[in-house]
């Protein structure tokens, strides 16, 4: 990475953004939200507290960008269990329901930036696309295990009303039950549980054996109550 000094104090990087950006995930991951300053970003970075200005405008923008790139990676991560539950005869829904709880806990402080610890730049259009999409796969996912969607279908943008779609109720459970464990598990809102003799191991397997287990047979049930 090539970064040196320009005149008068100034500092040239190399690939500043890219660089603030490993640097904003290093101190996440270290600091977690509450120590996370645009100062010790850019000290990381090796550059001058006002160097990242031109990129993100301010620690909205670099947060942004960082929440940008954690709904790529949940969606991505979603994506791949699906295939992976295709390619041995897994259960779709309960495979992304797996992935969401394994891409809160690889990478916490994002998580925790995605949604909303820490202020967004509202309006940004990268964003807003990464974040339909990682939704929009939740919603294609609900659909085809309630039999009301055909494969491919895809978000996206979010619908100006949910008030017409009759499988709200069911997209909603099922985000309920991925997005508020894996948040529990995160803030260490389970910690009582978690500090007992291999706690997080016996939390993960309550949650993939049994709560998405009963997630899949309530829609399951679902589907056969709307006669899809």
């Amino acid at each position: 990475m090539a970064m040196g000094v320009a005149g008068r104090g100034g500092y040239h990087h190399g690939d500043l953004r890219q660089a603030m950006i490993e640097a904003a995930e290093a101190v996440l991951a270290e600091k977690g939200v509450d120590g996370f300053t645009l100062r010790e970003c850019a000290r990381r970075a090796g550059v001058s507290p006002a160097a990242p200005a031109h990129h993100f405008g301010n620690l909205v923008g670099l947060l942004t960008a960082v929440a940008t790139l954690g709904f790529d990676e949940l969606s991505n991560a979603m994506e791949a269990a699906v295939a992976e539950a295709v390619a041995t005869g897994g259960d779709r829904l309960a495979a992304i329901a797996d992935a969401y709880l394994a891409v809160a806990l690889a990478r916490p402080g994002r998580f925790r930036v995605i949604f909303g610890r820490l202020g967004l730049k509202h309006g940004d259009e990268a964003l807003a696309r990464a974040a339909v999409r990682a939704f929009g796969i939740l919603v294609r996912e609900t659909k085809l295990a309630l039999g009301r969607q055909e494969e491919g279908a895809l978000l996206t943008r979010l619908p100006s009303s949910f008030s017409a779609d009759a499988d709200l109720g069911t997209i909603l459970f099922v985000w309920s039950l991925t997005h508020g464990f894996s948040t529990m598990l995160v803030d260490g809102q389970l910690s009582p549980f978690e500090a007992q003799p291999g706690g997080r191991e016996r939390l993960l397997k309550l949650y993939s054996e049994q709560l998405v287990q009963l997630l899949v047979s309530a829609v399951r049930q679902r589907r056969s109550d709307i006669g899809a």
